[in-house]
């Protein structure tokens, strides 16, 4: 069989996770683009970096057929060359900034725009070989946002599947899994994200604060964050990140915190923690989860989007708050849905962290499912085999 020369459009972390090296055998290729080029040169030009279609561009490929791959790969990305394609997506395509605006509250804004009309038809044309949903949640998303336009939506689901990101195990699938508590008494729980606030850092920060408050004392947290914060979903600002700095700052006896880390770093700091931490209030999918999982370490998330079709309470836990019925996003789009998303998130932190101090022996017990979860459900060669059944279509 021949070799297959894959294209891809960027080497940032979604396509190192979903594209790059995922086929065994294949040969890849960086392509450029026309509209990768227009965003380098626009601003010298006068461009507004912060426009609608400044940001849509992000989204967009066309290289005139100049890169010479069977087919191209993208990630949340619209081919508008005649080059073979699939793309991968995390909440809904095409991610025009309109349509991420408007999709669920002016559709027919959505509806009207030639520029999303064009985008579905290129999606529904047999160049398009695949669409690949990283998620159920996902899949649903992408299904409501169609119902808008009948004439392409039948075509596109046709040729639509979910694929979950393939994750290595992490450790020795086959050794003792070993955890830090029961060697020196303490549980140390571990945050990873530079979006601290919209991951429920804050939550967490003050929910093991209160748990030591009553008397449990025997935790540590390791955090790994540029504490950035975050306007879209917990409404954090400047004056959120100097109070978490500052406790932070008073409590270094049980409070570890880095600005960041080697991606190498990062897993071996995973390794040395008992229990990852993920309670977000929104998140496409959540890598880490799986990071953290693939090292035989238990989760605390959200129940909102992707986390209940990679987590569970049988192998983690699940912090449930109110969410959407499809596609199961939590409500934060006023000042009183993110009081209460964030009350539900701390009262559920509390309830699992005393929960875990009163039996942590079942830190080792849903560790051991949760790498087993990893070993059957992200296997990276079956994963591979299903990308290059799509690209053997081109």
């Amino acid at each position: 069989m021949s070799t297959l020369k894959i294209g891809y459009a960027a080497r940032q972390y979604p396509e190192v996770r979903n594209i790059i090296g995922c086929v065994e055998g294949a040969r890849y290729h960086l392509c450029r683009d026309y509209f990768s080029l227009l965003r380098r040169v626009s601003p010298m030009l006068g461009a507004d970096p912060s426009s609608d279609r400044f940001f849509d561009q992000q989204f967009q490929f066309r290289d005139f057929g100049l890169n010479r791959v069977d087919c191209l790969h993208l990630f949340n990305g619209i081919n508008y060359s005649r080059t073979p394609w699939v793309t991968t997506y995390e909440t809904l395509i095409p991610r025009f900034r309109h349509v991420l605006t408007n999709h669920t509250s002016d559709t027919e804004r959505v509806r009207s725009s030639e520029a999303t009309k064009r985008a579905l038809s290129l999606l529904a044309a047999d160049q398009c070989k695949g669409l690949i949903a990283l998620s159920n949640s996902a899949r649903q998303i992408q299904g409501r946002f169609l119902g808008h336009f009948p004439e392409f939506k039948d075509h596109i689901e046709s040729k639509t599947l979910v694929l979950h990101p393939p994750q290595k195990p992490l450790v020795d699938a086959d050794g003792e899994l070993t955890f830090p508590h029961e060697t020196d008494g303490k549980i140390t729980f571990m945050l990873v994200g530079h979006h601290f606030f919209r991951k429920g850092g804050e939550e967490i920060v003050d929910a093991l604060a209160e748990v030591r408050r009553r008397g449990h004392t025997d935790l540590r947290l390791v955090i790994v964050s540029r504490l950035q914060p975050d306007a879209y979903a917990s409404s954090s600002d400047a004056e959120d990140v100097a109070r978490i700095r500052a406790v932070i700052a008073e409590n270094g006896e049980w409070i570890e915190h880095h600005e960041a880390l080697s991606p190498e770093s990062v897993l071996e700091k995973m390794r040395t923690c008992d229990v990852g931490l993920l309670p977000s209030y929104a998140e496409t999918y959540g890598y880490s989860v799986l990071e953290f999982q693939a090292c035989g370490r238990p989760v605390i998330t959200t129940n909102v989007r992707a986390f209940p079709e990679i987590n569970s309470d049988d192998r983690g836990w699940l912090i449930p708050v109110n969410k959407q019925e499809t596609g199961g996003e939590a409500w934060f789009k006023s000042d009183h849905d993110r009081a209460v998303l964030s009350a539900a998130i701390k009262a559920g932190l509390i309830n699992v962290f005393e929960e875990i101090l009163a039996n942590p022996q079942q830190i080792r017990e849903k560790g051991a499912r949760a790498l087993s979860h990893i070993l059957s459900h992200h296997n990276h060669k079956q994963f591979g085999e299903s990308l290059e059944a799509l690209y053997r279509q081109a």
